[in-house]
């Protein structure tokens, strides 16, 4: 079987994970963009990232928690929900699917 791409040759990309944050100086806060508010069927994100967050406030002094959820699964983030999220050290966006 071969698999043709409609885009035609497309050379790999590979820009490697994210660094780690490490010990910050000072209070740490990470976000939560979450792609699906409410549990439909399957896994839950949403779930997932408050007992995220229960295991980093029992690991780490200080943490905080910025969760943003987009409205809709297919679109985008809204630039006032990335706004919410510019001041935070990281983001863990995730579909728990």
């Amino acid at each position: 079987m071969e698999i043709v791409d409609p885009r035609g040759l497309v050379a790999g990309e590979s820009s490697g994970l994210a660094p780690r944050i490490g010990s910050a100086p000072g209070d740490l806060e990470l976000g939560f963009l979450v792609n699906e508010q409410s549990r439909n069927m399957g896994p839950d994100f949403y779930g997932y990232t408050l007992a995220i967050e229960e295991a980093l406030r029992q690991r780490l002094e200080g943490v905080g928690v910025v969760r943003v959820c987009k409205p809709l699964l297919s679109r985008p983030a809204e630039l006032e929900q990335l706004e919410e999220l510019r001041h935070v050290q990281g983001v863990i966006n995730g579909l728990a699917k």
